[in-house]
């Protein structure tokens, strides 16, 4: 059996990107063509006649130990089955987007992997403006339109009668911060900085880490979301 043509590799590859999965492709010319999935499981898929069959490949079970089976084939009539099932895979791996994290100084940096237009994507209005550090540029948001109620340091958004126990500030307006840590593609990162008091020299604030490009637009997405229940 011989690993898909260049027209399917092609074709596989739009599909990932068309539907934001997070599969990266790996093509290297060193090994077969495949793609690795957020749990670090390899598929190769092989044309077999008119059919296709995918090998799936699990280093976690690669153990040598008797029952471990780290490699399961599947066999396809057409190649559309093959990207549906690829799809039903990744839409069901349980994934983490973002973190929150205490850590405020040294967020690192990945000068190798870094766009210096990263930001550009994400300006949206008035409100976004670009800052600058010495070594990347950065986005700041900032409206007085919204006045959001935060609990800190480890929750977003809630509203006041859901957590009645909790101490919650009332923020004059929504800032935030979103630092680029690397521009890797499918493997970005960013710290975010979501001001959490009215301080404007003392300011506190719920800090994130975020994970890829596809994270991002969720974290952003869902903070604006959230926000919707205090207009």
């Amino acid at each position: 059996m011989e690993v898909i043509n260049e027209q399917n590799k092609q074709r596989l590859i739009e599909y990932i990107e068309l539907n934001d999965l997070d599969y990266i492709p790996v093509d290297n010319g060193i090994t077969r063509f495949h793609i690795l999935s957020e749990d670090k499981v390899t598929f190769t898929i092989y044309n077999n006649g008119d059919q296709f069959m995918v090998s799936k490949y699990d280093g976690k079970k690669d153990t040598g130990k008797p029952g471990e089976q780290p490699f399961e084939y599947y066999q396809f009539n057409t190649f559309s089955e093959v990207l549906e099932q690829l799809k039903f895979y990744d839409d069901n791996l349980y994934k983490v987007y973002w973190q929150p994290t205490l850590e405020s100084i040294e967020i690192g940096f990945d000068k190798n992997n870094h766009i210096d237009d990263w930001y550009s994507k994400y300006i949206k209005d008035e409100f976004y403006t670009v800052e600058e550090t010495f070594n990347y540029k950065y986005i700041v948001y900032e409206n007085k339109n919204y006045s959001p109620e935060l609990i800190s340091p480890f929750n977003t958004l809630h509203e006041v009668s859901d957590f009645n126990s909790m101490e919650l500030t009332k923020v004059d307006r929504l800032y935030f911060e979103i630092h680029p840590v690397s521009c890797a593609k499918k493997n970005e990162s960013y710290y975010v900085k979501l001001q959490c008091n009215n301080e404007e020299v003392l300011k506190d604030y719920i800090n994130y880490f975020v994970y890829k490009e596809k994270g991002l637009r969720m974290f952003i997405e869902g903070l604006f979301n959230d926000m919707s229940k205090f207009l």
